[in-house]
């Protein structure tokens, strides 16, 4: 393992540099090296039931999110690749020598699953994960169904109730 962090910051459902919490926990190791990458995961891609106009907003976003990289480091880019993350990632930490990987957690099934892989992988390749709790969402989607008797929220109104229970177990 490299002396000084090396790591792998993978941008998801999260496409923010100025707020995103995982992004944070990555800058806080203080690594020699970061490299974002964006998946373009194909249980997505070819399941995914949406129109042009929400394909071209995420390529938008991607191009954005990569200009604003390099307008804080001239020399860095979003890494955008075509493969399943369980395939590319560990040829990944291996090619560039990666210590850490770091991500915001998801939730739904399929993502859960997969990141179970990934991090099963990754514990192969001796690299260590950051996966945050959650960071596009004001609460954490899980803590919110456990919150509600184990039912997931159906409403506003329902997030609300349910809030002043997480509330109360954060103080």
């Amino acid at each position: 393992m490299p002396s000084k962090p090396r790591v792998i910051y993978w941008f998801r459902t999260d496409l923010r540099l100025h707020d995103s919490p995982a992004l944070h926990a990555a800058l806080d190791l203080k690594p020699d090296c970061l490299y974002p990458i964006w998946c373009w995961d194909p249980h997505y891609v070819y399941r995914a039931r949406v129109g042009p106009n929400r394909w071209q907003y995420l390529l938008d976003c991607q191009s954005d999110l990569s200009s604003s990289i390099t307008k804080l480091n001239k020399k860095s880019k979003l890494f955008v690749v075509r493969e399943a993350p369980q395939t590319v990632l560990p040829k990944l930490f291996k090619a560039w020598n990666i210590s850490h990987l770091v991500f915001e957690r998801d939730t739904d099934p399929y993502a859960k699953e997969r990141d179970a892989k990934i991090m099963e992988l990754a514990k192969e390749a001796d690299v260590e994960v950051v996966a945050t709790r959650h960071g596009r969402t004001l609460y954490d989607p899980d803590d919110l169904v456990k919150a509600n008797g184990g039912k997931p929220t159906m409403s506003i109104t329902q997030v609300q109730h349910v809030r002043w229970s997480l509330r109360a177990q954060v103080v």
